[in-house]
């Protein structure tokens, strides 16, 4: 009974080295982890990360963290045509105070071949990007356009302080004005 135990748990202990990682090749952590001998194994080049292809070069790379008072940037470069800088910033008015804001840019080559330029500015009114590729909305169509107009000038809109928002407990609707 105790023998049959022993052998159940020593073939359920077994570890599937489906999960491990590969052995050999050249990996980006080199022998350090993943490559050698333990306790990952794997030979010269390690086990996780870079298969193969190609090694990019990086053609540039600055980075200034945190100098103490917010600010920050870091630009960097690679041989295959991406690039990205940002710069941080604690803002000196024009919002709140100790407003942190964020603006850069970044640039590489998409797979059809199209170069993707976006810039962009981040602070306490969200993320704005700017960028050719960027989906835009449709033009208003002229009959709208002409339409709004026309309400403006024969006065329809009353000016009476309903700008549309619901508040609570306002006539027999409810909060909405109709």
């Amino acid at each position: 009974m105790i023998l049959i135990a022993l052998i159940g748990a020593a073939l359920s202990a077994r570890l599937d080295t489906t999960y491990l990682p590969p052995r050999g090749g050249g990996g980006a952590f080199g022998s350090g982890f993943g490559g050698g001998a333990a306790p990952f194994g794997g030979g010269a080049g390690g086990g996780f990360g870079y298969r193969g292809g190609p090694q990019i070069p990086i053609l540039r790379y600055d980075n200034n963290p945190n100098q103490g008072d917010g600010s920050y940037n870091y630009a960097y470069e690679t041989g295959n045509g991406i690039s990205a800088a940002e710069r941080g910033f604690q803002k000196v008015g024009g919002g709140p105070e100790g407003s942190q804001q964020a603006d850069g840019s970044f640039s590489y080559t998409a797979p059809d071949g199209q170069r993707i330029s976006l810039q962009y500015v981040a602070d306490e009114n969200g993320f704005r990007p700017v960028g050719a590729h960027l989906p835009t909305p449709p033009p208003i169509p002229d009959a709208i356009l002409r339409s709004l107009e026309q309400n403006r000038l024969d006065g329809s809109y009353t000016g009476d302080g309903d700008d549309g928002q619901y508040r609570p407990g306002g006539g027999q609707f409810g909060g909405y004005r109709y």
